[in-house]
């Protein structure tokens, strides 16, 4: 395909807009899938199609996964790096954690991070536990990382990171955990290999059964980018993802309108709530 004869309408672009928030949640007007014009014809050019009808009716109508996951890759915002929001992992290590070591000889800890992005957070939290020194004598702890864009999820695995993303880090962790690779840092591997991630869709009710549930779940970042319908339909799946007393972690912007039937606060001004 000749990508200079490619040209998407504004009313293309809102077919797309409607497609991808019906099933993925995310609200992208047509004006701001503009910013991914260029992505999406590469999607376009890849699986070597050539107008708009064709493209669409594979995504909607034949039900293309391939296809469907190129272009939610396409318009996703991943921008993440290590210790982002470190006062959270400061209040999980220090006050949340602790919780659960009452609760007998060792008890599993389930925690969710979604979306994952490419592993930054996950990796933080483990970090976190690390450097907090006893916890692991007391507990076991599982880390899941979901993320909607497979690319983030393939990332996030490789555990390969830029200067950029691990430049909040302190130096005393970085020099335990990661070895440099050209200009790349790489996370120790039993720290890899003890992360799980896997890509999946938060509205997909198969994999949320699949998952299981969890005893901490961190989501940051990802309700910015719903309605309000679709924000709300959200926090009733985590509600229904998380064990009784289960403890939610949110980022500052996606915790506007936070449903207080379902979540009570934990602590105030840090965004992390209880299951009610």
């Amino acid at each position: 395909m000749d990508n200079k004869k490619m040209f998407l309408s504004d009313k293309e672009l809102d077919k797309l807009a409607q497609f991808l928030q019906k099933t993925t949640g995310v609200e992208l007007e047509s004006s701001k899938l503009h910013r991914f014009k260029r992505k999406i014809e590469d999607v376009f050019k890849a699986h070597s199609i050539n107008d708009f009808n064709t493209f669409y009716h594979r995504i909607r109508y034949q039900n293309d996964q391939k296809l469907i996951q190129d272009l939610t890759n396409a318009v996703t915002v991943n921008e993440t790096y290590f210790w982002r929001e470190f006062e959270q992992f400061h209040a999980l290590t220090n006050k949340v954690l602790p919780r659960f070591t009452e609760l007998g000889n060792l008890p599993t800890v389930r925690i969710l991070v979604a979306p994952c992005s490419s592993g930054e957070e996950l990796y933080s939290i483990m970090l976190a536990i690390l450097d907090a020194g006893n916890l692991l004598e007391k507990l076991n702890i599982e880390l899941i990382g979901i993320d909607i864009d497979s690319k983030m999820v393939f990332k996030a695995k490789a555990g390969l990171y830029s200067q950029r993303s691990v430049e909040k880090l302190p130096e005393h962790l970085k020099k335990t955990y990661f070895t440099k690779v050209g200009n790349l840092y790489k996370i120790d591997d039993n720290l890899r290999q003890s992360a799980h991630f896997l890509q999946a869709n938060i509205f997909d009710n198969s994999i949320v059964q699949k998952l299981g549930h969890f005893d901490i779940l961190f989501s940051r970042n990802m309700l910015i980018y719903f309605n309000e319908a679709d924000k709300q339909k959200c926090y009733t799946i985590f509600h229904r993802m998380l064990k009784e007393q289960g403890i939610l972690f949110l980022g500052h912007a996606d915790a506007n309108g936070i449903n207080k039937k379902l979540f009570t606060p934990l602590e105030k001004g840090f965004h992390i709530y209880k299951k009610s």
